[in-house]
């Protein structure tokens, strides 16, 4: 009997456990039909209504966290549909949810750049019991895919689905409601930490060009892909970090500097950044760009095109 109820006591301990180990989000309201939330894990994600349903703006890092998006989406919206999922980019942190909200009836929207991998990860087979999509006929889902710029207008809301050129990835979108003044960044500018370099896709130069575009932008409230939401100060704090590594990076390209020496100099006085600790996450991203930087120094230099030979017009003898 004792062990019996010593089993008992165990079932309901595993069982509480597994409560307290589910998905949890920080839901905040940023405007009036505007949310956003920071999963335990992964990525920030958001919403907002737009005609009878809502839009949300990526997926969470599995389908656990997908489910608790959904249902926090329905608790705040009284149920309305989502009718859109816009996916900043591609990596799985704000994707991996994606068909949890296609089984939800929700058009996927992403750039086109990004839309190979999307595509091919929300129509895939699957037999496992656990996935959103299996078992279920739905036709093969559309994708949406954006070039420059979509814009949504329902008579009272407006959201600008705008990419504005490569940085973190090639199909990087970012989302403005220019009349609640909130944008959601996805991974181009982040509160409170470093952004990801060393990522394949990544590409400082081109980021540190974007970026001021974004901080153009008149907003008061920003969701980045990863930190605090609601400051918008991750714009400048990104772009500052991405001009002090390239400029460093590249010095020490120039000055033949090696690769394994590469962290060595970094903790140089001269080669430190304000406020930024010699943490892993810093040193790899300078690796990453030092390599990239040693790619392109090694490329031959473009031949210019040889100015055509003009040959002038000489009369014949009449």
């Amino acid at each position: 009997m004792r062990f019996r109820a010593a089993i008992l006591a165990l079932v309901f301990v595993f069982a509480a456990l597994a409560a307290s180990a589910q998905t949890k989000l920080g839901v905040q309201k940023l405007a009036d039909g505007v949310w956003a939330a920071q999963p335990d894990r992964g990525a920030n994600v958001g919403w907002f209504l737009y005609g009878d349903g809502v839009v949300a703006v990526d997926s969470g890092i599995d389908n656990a966290t997908a489910k608790e998006i959904l249902r926090q989406i329905a608790e705040t919206t009284g149920g309305k549909p989502v009718r859109y999922l816009v996916l900043t980019h591609a990596h799985a942190d704000h994707t991996t949810g994606a068909r949890a909200f296609v089984a939800a009836g929700a058009q996927v929207i992403c750039h086109e750049n990004a839309a190979t991998a999307v595509l091919a990860y929300i129509t895939q087979a699957s037999k496992d019991p656990a996935d959103p999509l299996a078992g279920k006929r739905i036709a093969t889902p559309a994708l949406m895919t954006v070039s420059d710029r979509v814009i949504l207008l329902d008579g009272r809301h407006r959201a600008d689905i705008q990419w504005l050129g490569a940085a973190h990835t090639n199909g990087d979108l970012v989302i403005l409601l220019p009349n609640e003044k909130v944008l959601f960044a996805g991974d181009l500018a982040l509160n409170g930490r470093l952004p990801d370099l060393h990522l394949p896709d990544a590409d400082s130069e081109a980021w540190v060009k974007t970026l001021p575009r974004l901080a153009a932008v008149p907003v008061e409230k920003m969701v980045p892909g990863h930190g605090s939401i609601g400051p918008k100060t991750g714009i400048a704090d990104t772009l500052a970090y991405l001009r002090a590594l390239n400029e460093i990076v590249q010095k020490l390209v120039r000055s033949g500097v090696r690769e394994e020496y590469v962290e060595i100099r970094l903790r140089e006085p001269d080669n430190r950044i304000p406020n930024v600790p010699l943490s892993e996450a810093h040193l790899k991203n300078a690796l990453a760009v030092y390599k990239r930087e040693k790619e392109k120094a090694a490329r031959p230099a473009a031949t210019p095109p040889r100015a055509p030979v003009v040959t002038p017009n000489r009369k014949s003898p009449s």
